[in-house]
């Protein structure tokens, strides 16, 4: 059998300074006392994953002004350094990347125990115009030796069906999410129900560790293959430990959720026999008859969307 033995560390970025730079080492400071307390209470952990957007915080004004090269900016080398120390995978949630293209996207990555970055993820989804990020375009999945597959999700990613399923086509186990949602998101009623159908509709674990209050809401989970959650934190700053079984994704896709559910097997076999499963995609989802019905484009900044309820207003 191989485990991933994880901490879901669910802390706020509550630094106050207007310095993006003294905002950014505050931050940091925080999150390596919480790596050095999740070690010194078990040693055994594997992996630390901690919420999105954490190390920057919600900041409208200086967000591009913190943004920095992956690898190689001063957050990643600091954050690789303390991973050789600790010798744990860490995944520091996400952060503001500038690209070699200029742009700036939200980015989680994956840090060996080496202290190399070997997994690097921009987030696709982005929740326009509440977010001003540039969308990544690839969906990246990384085997840890002796463990197994793993891909990550960010936020908003998650109310996509299609980036779990890529993930998951390339052969994911695990899919960790990091997290910034606020109550006022659905609460519950859409940060848990999100987790729990990625996980059966996909047949693996999946692990989305938020923010809490008063930054984000919280409820961090972990779902198992056959969607039950195997644990959960509540609003408060805190952390838990989880331990995934990656012989129960193996064992629930070979033999069905429940014992009788091959979800993942027979969506192959109704595709081999001639079933058109993926009539969605056949044509491209951009042609379809829903979108006839729907005007264009989304409102990508807060002046657009005001634009837009003007408008909007106007014609009723």
């Amino acid at each position: 059998m191989s485990y991933l033995n994880m901490a879901m560390v669910q802390i706020a970025s509550l630094s106050v300074s207007q310095d993006p730079e003294q905002k950014v080492n505050e931050n940091l400071a925080k999150m390596m006392g919480y790596i050095d307390q999740v070690c010194f209470i078990n040693p055994t952990i594997d992996l630390i994953a901690f919420p999105e957007l954490y190390i920057n915080g919600i900041d409208p004004i200086n967000w591009r002004n913190m943004a920095e090269p992956i690898p190689g900016g001063p957050t990643t080398e600091k954050l690789c350094q303390k991973a050789r120390e600790v010798q744990k995978w860490l995944v520091p949630g996400s952060y503001f990347e500038r690209g070699a293209d200029g742009e700036v996207y939200n980015t989680a990555v994956l840090i060996s125990p080496e202290g190399e970055v070997v997994m690097k993820y921009r987030k696709v989804f982005i929740p326009y115009p509440l977010e001003p990020s540039t969308p990544g375009s690839e969906f990246p999945v990384y085997e840890i030796p002796n463990i197994g597959k793993v891909g990550f999700l960010i936020c908003a990613d998650g109310h996509y069906p299609e980036a779990a399923r890529n993930l998951v086509l390339k052969g994911a186990e695990v899919i960790i999410k990091p997290t910034l949602q606020g109550e006022w998101i659905g609460g519950v009623r859409n940060h848990t129900p999100l987790a729990i159908t990625r996980a059966i509709e996909n047949q693996c674990y999946v692990v989305s560790i938020s923010q809490p209050s008063p930054m984000g809401m919280g409820n961090s989970v972990a779902v198992d293959p056959e969607g039950r959650i195997i644990e959960e934190l509540g609003t408060t700053e805190s952390f838990t430990f989880v331990s995934l079984n990656l012989q129960e994704v193996r064992r629930v896709r070979e033999h069905g959720s429940l014992g009788m559910f091959g979800f993942l097997k027979l969506l192959k076999e109704f595709k081999d026999s001639g079933r058109n499963v993926d009539e969605c995609y056949q044509t491209g989802i951009e042609n379809s008859e829903l979108y006839k019905t729907l005007s264009f484009p989304h409102p990508k900044t807060p002046d657009q969307l005001v634009n837009y309820k003007n408008k909007e207003e106007i014609k009723s």
